[in-house]
């Protein structure tokens, strides 16, 4: 009995210490680390990383401004022509070919040459030697046919033979024009539209010398006058819209109406040799004077290269072209 109470308090104490043992086991267990995070896949061997994204500029788109639109000034270029236009335009290939046009004539034809370009209502245009005082030749019964017009309401009994002195250039029409309103007034008239230097030899010549810049300025008048609505405006715009021989008539009046009266005289020994063209052309991008006068032998024909660039330049200067962006 007492060796049973013996194997008992054995058992107990044996219990005993294995449970301190736990409990010590467990108070001097370190603390649990936490698990890392499972890192990302790596990227497969080759395959392109994305770029990295970048804030979008929205830009303002420039705004073209056309030669019509933009601003003008008056420059000499280096071949003698005296350009009103946008600056862009002096860089043109059309200013290139009026510039080339002219050479052709002065150094292949051996002419001498004066242009005027205006365009009425910008102003804008070309000018070359357009002083220099030239035999106009038949381009002056324009001239005088306005004056007439304009001094007395229009030719009255004469009418048929205003026409044929300017659709025909008929001579002898021109001097029975001439025989009915003389030149008494003329030379006044001429000095009031312009031009003095034709009005000092219109008293005593019936071809008095011109300039390319008087012979525009008058073209102006007659412009103006042809379209005012005034007796006799009308008669007069009929004639010159129907002149024949007409090289600036023939290279534009298939798209635009024409005014003109050409003038050739050929070499004769009196050094009179003129070739001259003159009016205006009602062109899309608006009404503008052209002058060509040469001292060429009666060659209407060598003018055609020129005044087909002359109303490129027009076309260019005054139209929608863009000369810059802003």
């Amino acid at each position: 009995m007492r060796r049973g109470r013996r194997i008992i308090a054995v058992l107990v104490a044996a219990l005993v210490i294995a449970a301190a043992g736990v409990a010590a086991a467990y108070v001097l267990r370190p603390a649990a680390t936490p698990e890392p995070e499972p890192a990302g896949e790596p990227a497969a061997e080759g395959q392109p990383q994305p770029e990295p994204e970048t804030p979008t500029v929205v830009e303002e788109s420039a705004t073209p401004v056309t030669m019509a639109e933009a601003p003008t000034r008056t420059t000499a270029t280096d071949d003698g022509l005296t350009v009103t236009a946008p600056d862009a335009f002096l860089a043109t290939d059309e200013l290139a070919a009026v510039s080339a046009a002219i050479d052709q004539l002065e150094q292949e034809h051996g002419a001498s040459v004066s242009v005027v370009l205006l365009d009425l209502q910008t102003r804008r245009g070309i000018t070359y030697n357009a002083d220099v005082a030239r035999y106009p030749a038949s381009s002056i019964k324009a001239v005088y046919c306005a004056y007439v017009c304009e001094s007395a309401g229009g030719p009255g009994a004469l009418a048929a033979t205003m026409e044929s002195c300017l659709v025909d250039s008929d001579n002898d029409a021109y001097h029975e024009l001439l025989d009915m309103f003389g030149l008494g007034a003329w030379p006044g008239w001429l000095t009031a539209h312009g031009a003095p230097v034709t009005a000092r030899r219109a008293g005593a010549y019936y071809y008095p010398e011109t300039t390319a810049s008087e012979l525009a300025t008058i073209w102006e008048e007659i412009w103006r006058y042809g379209t005012s609505g005034e007796k006799g405006g009308a008669e007069l715009a009929s004639c010159l819209a129907r002149t024949n021989h007409s090289p600036i008539g023939a290279e534009l009046r298939d798209a635009c109406e024409v005014w003109a009266k050409p003038g050739w005289y050929p070499a004769d020994g009196s050094g009179l040799e003129a070739t001259n063209d003159a009016g205006v052309v009602f062109s899309a991008e608006g009404p503008y004077v052209m002058v060509v006068m040469t001292d060429l032998s009666s060659d209407l024909d060598a003018l055609r290269p020129l005044i087909d660039a002359l109303d490129a330049a027009h076309t260019c200067m005054c139209g929608d072209t863009v000369a810059y962006y802003e």
